[in-house]
């Protein structure tokens, strides 16, 4: 579990050094043609999933659906930042929880009561990386239609990486 706390902590950390070279009105204002969305609503979003793992842990009971949603972490790379020094703190207490969870899962598509499915701690870990990872490379996607230098890596999966490495692919 703490190669998975340490991959969800390293995107934590890419995170942290994007924002702080970015601009508040690069952050909050939407991106060309992709349906008006922001980074801030991309990263936001992300780390409402860390929240909702992180909340969930005490009653092994983790709801992805239930997400804070926070404007300010939308708007204000300052916010986003505190925020993410909180997650990863998180993260680093999350190794003393080594107990099945149940994963609320919602889909929205018709009502009525949702099941709770049994999961681990490691493959909601595996789950963040792999959903962090899809939106990060949005984020990257939109850095890039501005103009906004990104760091090499961000947003390509830890598998990709490695095998580009192996490959020696650039």
């Amino acid at each position: 579990m703490e190669d998975l706390i340490s991959a969800n902590t390293h995107l934590l950390n890419q995170a942290e050094q994007l924002l702080a070279v970015m601009a508040d009105h690069d952050y909050a204002d939407p991106v060309g043609n992709l349906y008006g969305s922001t980074l801030g609503q991309h990263l936001r979003h992300c780390l409402d999933h860390y929240s909702s793992f992180l909340n969930g842990l005490p009653d092994a009971s983790i709801d992805y659906d239930h997400r804070e949603r926070a404007e300010s972490l939308e708007c204000s790379t300052g916010c986003a930042l505190e925020k993410i020094e909180r997650l990863k703190a998180g993260l680093r207490n999350a190794k003393s929880f080594d107990v099945t969870t149940r994963v609320k899962v919602k889909m929205d598509c018709g009502g009525g009561d949702h099941e709770w499915h049994l999961s681990t701690l490691g493959r909601e870990l595996q789950f963040l990386v792999s959903h962090t990872v899809h939106h990060f490379a949005m984020i990257n996607g939109m850095c890039r239609q501005r103009g906004l230098p990104m760091e090499d890596g961000f947003g390509i999966a830890p598998s990709t990486l490695r095998h580009r490495q192996l490959a020696n692919i650039d």
